[in-house]
Parts: C-alpha cells; structure tokens; sequence
C-alpha cells in the first residue's frame, strides 16, 4: 500500500479536487465491491484472527486489472480473473503475516512516524502544507468506503511489516565468488559439437555398453584428429554443432538436472579437446567436444549490476521463505467463493 500510495501523485499534483471530482477519478472499481461484499464490515479472509476487509480485497483485484489494461490485456478471461484474486490475497495475507510478526519481535511504529509518514505524503500537500482539511474531511471517508479499514490502521501495519522486511533485507549477503560464478555462466560463450546415440527402448536404441562403445570410438577419432564423416555415415550419426551459447543456455539444452558433469567437463577444456566419456542424459548417450570458448571482458558495471542482481534475489528468496514459514504456523481462513 505504501507504494500503491506513493505512486499516486499523478492523480493529486493539480492539488485538491472538489469531492465530485475526487469521486470520478478514485472510486473506480466500487460497484465490484458492493457486490463482493454482504455489508460494509464483510471480510475475506482471517490471519490469526485478524480480519482482512472484502472490499480492501476487491480494491486489490480492481487495481490489478486496471493495471493489466493499461499493458494491453483487455479481456480479462476468468483463468486470469481467478489468478488476480489469488496473488492479491496472497499478497494481502502475507502483509498482514509480516505485520503481525513484526510486532512479536517488539517492533513498532510510534505515532509520531505515523504522523510523520502521512504529513510527507505529496497526495496531502497543497502549496507546500498538509492539507489537512482535505486528508480528514475527504480522503480518509474515502478510503475507508473503498477499502472498509481505516487508513491509518493500514499505513501502521505497513510500515510495520516495511520494518521487518527491512530488517530481512540485511541478511541478504551475495559474495565475490557467487558473482564471479553468475558471471561466468551468463557470460562465457561456447560452440560445442556433440554426437546424441539413441539408447533402448527408443526404437532403434542402442544398448548402454553398445552405445559407449561408440561413443568412445568418435571420441578417439577426435583426440587423433582423425576424418569422423565416413563413420557417422556407417553408424547413422550426425555430428551436431551449436553456435555460442553461454553456460545456462547449454544447461537448458542438455537438461538442467543432467547439465552439471557436462559443463564441468566442457570448462575444463581447451578448445579441440574432446570430454573423455560420453555422458546418459535420459534414454541418449551424448559426446562432446569444445570447439571454441569467448571469454569477454567484464567491467565494474557489470559486476555491480550482478551484485545488485544477485542481491535482489536473495531478499525476495528470503522474504518468500519468512512468509511460507509463518503461513505454515498460522491460522487462516478465507471466504472467497468458489467459482463454477
């Protein structure tokens, strides 16, 4: 929500509209609500006894599929409606989870930051000043109607929740070698060649020791530079030649969980070398040789913009564990109906 509301100068920067206005332009989506609702106190869901408002929920989906129209998604088919509602209750249990856990690690938000955090708001400034006449008398009923909380209660709860995420934040540590290894494999270019040997029950499969037999005897052929294209004819082999591709580009065309022995062998390598063993992916027996390896140059730009990179993946990973782990704890009930 704080930067639902951060991000909603665009809608206050010719300053105070009147309330007929202000009607027009922000209660976009409040028909959706009164129909999702039984009453004005109606919830859709409960964490740990916490209610969660329906129409906040509601306002949620609305908002999501504005957004999906403004990148072009018009039709909004119900497998997408349904996935709206999903991930914004997802999102709406996991901040109110947050918060929650945040005050029982005995973090707060005294009323001075609250005060501070709505006085700063640039929706709420006229001139320069709060305007406090139009954050009472219009925007909080507003918001209130909308979203059937009050709106303070929600800011305090999400800076809550902001404070212990921040303090996750912390834990996220990339070091110089994961950087150096996430380089490596987004960087790096390599042109393989490899023969693939059909192994049984494919039709006309090879047994296992039939198909190393010839595995090995190209691999052979290629260590002593030897002519192999009158032994693929006899063998019915192609031998198949990538262009560059990085590390994780080859660990998706050879299998990500059959990736690691041949691109740990492939680095190895000097180009001309032949790995020494053909390597089972799946029902195929494949060899390889490295043709040609690129080692580009990286500059500190790149490295930071790694690091930040890595980074960001760390604090969502850990965000995402946090909030899995206190899902599994708590007591949640939802009361979204069921779609035919």
């Amino acid at each position: 929500m704080l930067e639902q509301m951060r991000n909603l100068s665009s809608v206050f920067s010719k300053g105070l509209l009147g309330l007929i206005a202000l009607s027009f332009i922000l209660f976009y989506g409040y028909s959706s609500i009164s129909k999702r609702s039984d009453g004005p106190n109606a919830l859709i869901a409960n964490v740990n006894d916490q209610g969660i408002p329906a129409a906040k929920f509601a306002q949620g989906v609305e908002n999501q599929t504005a957004m999906l129209k403004q990148f072009g998604q018009n039709e909004v088919t119900p497998e997408i409606q349904q996935m709206l509602e999903n991930q914004v209750m997802q999102r709406l249990i996991g901040s109110a989870l947050l918060a929650q856990a945040a005050y029982n690690l005995g973090l707060r938000v005294p009323d001075i930051e609250l005060a501070n955090e709505i006085r700063q708001n640039p929706n709420f400034r006229k001139d320069g000043k709060f305007n406090e006449s139009f954050y009472l008398n219009q925007f909080k009923p507003w918001y209130e109607r909308q979203n059937g909380s009050d709106f303070e209660y929600d800011l305090r709860q999400d800076l809550l929740s902001d404070k212990l995420r921040k303090a996750l934040d912390s834990a996220a540590v990339v070091s110089k070698q994961e950087i150096e290894t996430q380089l490596l494999l987004q960087n790096n270019q390599l042109k393989v060649k490899k023969i693939t040997i059909a192994l049984k029950p494919q039709a006309e499969g090879k047994s296992l020791e039939e198909g190393k037999k010839i595995a090995q005897e190209w691999i052979s052929a290629k260590k002593d530079k030897k002519p192999t294209e009158e032994w693929l004819k006899a063998q019915n082999l192609k031998e198949e030649a990538t262009e560059d591709q990085s590390l994780i580009q080859l660990q998706g065309s050879f299998g990500r969980e059959d990736s690691l022995p041949i691109l740990t062998c492939l680095l190895a390598l000097n180009p001309g070398e032949v790995c020494e063993s053909p390597f089972q992916v799946k029902d195929n027996l494949i060899a390889v040789e490295l043709v040609e390896r690129k080692n580009p140059s990286l500059d500190a730009a790149q490295t930071d913009a790694m690091a930040k990179q890595l980074e960001m993946g760390q604090k969502s990973q850990i965000l995402s564990g946090v909030i899995d782990l206190l899902t599994k704890q708590a007591k949640i009930q939802t009361y979204m109906t069921k779609r035919n």
